[in-house]
């Protein structure tokens, strides 16, 4: 009863009264669920993880799901990002390891998430979410995170600061609570009794940049196909479909998604790079290495036609919301002689390991040619003491112009001091006919700067990405066997 109480004083603290105080206190109730799914965002150097299945940590692979009881771990040069369902997102700087301790779910879709920092530096953007409750344990403590607030935990020793970027932060003192606003900190010294000092300001660290630089990407691509009513109820991976490709119509199968670039790559299809990774509760899960893989491997189908080309279609998929993720989509129609993907043969006991399909560097970013190379969005940290520049350096990845990815990154720089930005801002999202079947339409601007519309049977799609940075990447033919990968 006194974890319901507690639970209780959260939710009025948050604004939620009433009723809905009774029903979502109820964490602990029969209708809460454990099956939560939220995705690995962002990767860029040594990232571990542990998928909470016993086998301890492996290499972390872009868009993998990450489930109760998972670890993150970053290394020196590791940098990380997860998203939740509601586009709020936990991003890790260096030498950081935080567990996931509460991924739930009760029947009237609030979540609660509770994330333990065990050492280093996150930052927390929280999002607005009816009932949601975010916490991050620290030092012995929890702390409660408003709705539509941007914090930073450094945790070193047995000490922990957190401070306040943005919105309001609250610490649960043995339930005397104390609270901060923005531009304030709290500390907490567990080695001794004394009390949290709240305290007006923080330090500004050449990290808060990469993380302004990730919240910046995602609050600028974030709209939702100019209102496709087939994403309605799904928030998370949209910005990556937004910067990555274009939306259009075909008849029979309405609004659909296509990357910049897969129209014309001979030979290219959906699944020639990624991993299949155990994921507890789903078994084994298909993990893209292109960094808008998420939602079109996850919901609704791929499927192929000669005038077009791939495409997904989310069909009716998020009806129901975000409930209806998938271990893998469905491909229909696919060409003659493809070889649809498979999972590995399910284990009862035992190792489970990574199954790698395609690029073998799949703990980077892969991409099209002819569509946007992935922003280096470590670029951006200055004067600090971890590593900073393009991510892979001497990569000789391809750009979209033919180019290599390190004569991009110097392109990008130029257009960073134009923008702001290390990517390219998106340009105004004027409709125009579609040139593919059944005469729907399509943001004829969605692209990435630099990025060219053509005309044609096929969908909108960019044939050089310009105004981009770094990354690294490419395809490999074959079929979607793989090779077993356990490193550490």
């Amino acid at each position: 009863m006194a974890m319901l109480s507690r639970e209780m004083l959260w939710r009025k603290m948050l604004g939620i009264t009433g009723a809905a105080v009774l029903i979502l206190a109820a964490v602990s109730a029969q209708a809460t669920s454990h099956i939560r799914i939220v995705r690995l965002s962002y990767i860029d150097g040594a990232v571990q993880m542990s998928r909470a299945n016993g086998e301890g940590l492996d290499r972390a692979i872009l868009n993998s799901p990450v489930v109760e009881g998972s670890r993150l771990v970053t290394g020196g040069n590791g940098l990380a990002e997860v998203e939740f369902e509601n586009n709020s997102t936990l991003r890790l700087g260096e030498n950081t390891e935080v567990q996931f301790s509460q991924l739930l779910l009760n029947d009237s879709g609030d979540k609660v998430n509770e994330v333990k920092l065990v050492h280093g530096t996150i930052y927390f953007d929280t999002h607005r979410g009816k009932g949601d409750i975010d916490r991050v344990l620290a030092a012995g403590r929890t702390f409660i995170l408003r709705h539509d607030s941007q914090l930073r935990f450094i945790a070193t020793n047995d000490q922990v600061q957190a401070a306040v970027m943005n919105g309001e932060l609250r610490l649960d003192n043995n339930s005397d609570f104390l609270t901060a606003k923005k531009k304030d900190t709290i500390t907490i010294d567990a080695s001794n009794a004394t009390a949290p000092v709240l305290a007006k300001g923080f330090d500004e660290l050449p990290l808060d940049r990469w993380n302004n630089e990730r919240a910046a990407y995602q609050s600028a691509y974030a709209y939702n196909a100019n209102g496709n009513p087939a994403l309605n109820g799904v928030s998370y991976g949209l910005q990556d479909l937004s910067y990555y490709g274009a939306w259009g119509y075909v008849t029979g199968y309405g609004n659909v998604w296509q990357p910049y670039g897969a129209f014309g790559f001979a030979g290219w299809d959906p699944y020639m790079s990624g991993a299949w990774v155990f994921t507890p509760g789903f078994g084994y899960a298909w993990s893209s290495a292109y960094p808008w893989g998420w939602l079109p491997y996850h919901y609704g189908a791929w499927n192929y036609m000669p005038t077009v080309g791939w495409f997904w279609a989310p069909g009716r998929s998020f009806n129901g919301g975000a409930t209806a993720w998938q271990p893998t989509t469905t491909v229909t129609n696919a060409p003659v002689g493809y070889k649809p993907p498979v999972a590995p043969a399910p284990v009862a006991a035992g190792p489970r390991p990574t199954v790698t399909v395609g690029s073998a560097n799949i703990s980077s970013m892969t991409y099209l040619p002819g569509g946007p190379v992935p922003p280096n969005f470590r670029s951006v940290i200055t004067n600090h003491s971890g590593p900073t520049g393009v991510a892979n350096p001497g990569a000789t990845a391809q750009g979209g112009d033919g180019a290599s990815a390190a004569s991009a990154s110097s392109r990008a720089v130029s257009n960073a001091r134009q923008n702001g930005h290390v990517f390219a801002t998106p340009a105004q999202r004027a409709m125009v006919p579609s040139m593919n079947t059944g005469g729907g339409y399509m943001p004829a601007t969605s692209a990435p700067s630099g990025a060219t519309m053509h005309s044609g049977s096929g969908m909108g799609r960019a044939t050089t990405g310009t105004g981009h940075m770094g990354g690294t990447g490419g395809t490999s033919s074959g079929s979607h066997g793989g090779t077993s990968s356990n490193p550490k």
